[in-house]
């Protein structure tokens, strides 16, 4: 990006850019972020709403009585007809994100 250098009072300096400049930065930025995230996005909207307990094991790696458990201690969301019983994805997502713990610095 060619910007003009323009010197203020002291050590300091001021980049001043043209607007085609910018506009030209920002273009080919936003072109990456999208190519970055468009494949991850499309994944997503591909995605089942609702797992079973099996697709919620390969999600999470927990056991089924782990997922038991936490589900009779309303740990997690889940929705229930007779016998037939389904996890929200986004409940589970929101779940793990809640539970997340950062590291150490």
């Amino acid at each position: 990006m060619n910007m003009h250098i323009n010197r203020l009072e002291g050590d300091k300096i001021q980049y001043v850019a043209e607007r085609q400049e910018l506009e030209h930065y920002f273009d080919k930025r936003i072109r990456e972020i999208l190519k970055e995230e468009i494949p991850d996005l499309l994944k997503d909207l591909s995605k089942k709403e609702w797992l079973t307990k099996q697709e919620l094991m390969e999600l999470t790696g927990w056991s089924g009585r782990t997922i038991q458990n936490m589900r009779d201690t309303r740990q997690i969301p889940y929705s229930q007809h007779g016998r037939k019983i389904l996890y929200p994805r986004k409940g589970i997502l929101e779940f793990l994100e809640r539970n997340y713990i950062k590291p150490l610095e």
